[in-house]
């Protein structure tokens, strides 16, 4: 064996031990945490719930006007975070936050909306 490849071993093993006993994170999203990053990435611009907020811009949707669009899905809204149009800023979040934020988006959908 190359003694590259017998060093990276000894050096990294360690360290990659750990993410291989890990797994994979698994669960379904969790709109509780969604509703904490909504209010603290997006209320600046967006109105996030139904509780009192400071600030929203009338010109951009609020998330019940998000969750309520015609064919909307937890999937295109995670789309559009991902990929946000101008004026959207590009927020680092990790997958899981992602899911979790539009989950929480989708759960302010009316009722009536929610039945296909």
């Amino acid at each position: 064996m190359n003694f590259r490849i017998v060093f990276a071993l000894g050096v990294l093993g360690p360290f990659t031990a750990g993410h291989a006993l890990a797994g994979p994170v698994t669960g379904a999203p969790d709109p509780g945490h969604g509703g904490e990053l909504a209010a603290r990435l997006c209320s600046n611009c967006h109105l996030v719930g139904a509780s009192q907020q400071e600030h929203a811009n009338v010109d951009i949707p609020s998330f019940q006007e998000i969750a309520n669009k015609e064919g909307q899905t937890a999937g295109s809204i995670m789309a559009h975070i991902i990929l946000p149009k101008h004026p959207m800023p590009t927020i680092p979040l990790t997958t899981r936050e992602v899911g979790d934020l539009a989950a929480y988006i989708m759960a302010l959908r009316d009722s009536e909306r929610s039945i296909p």
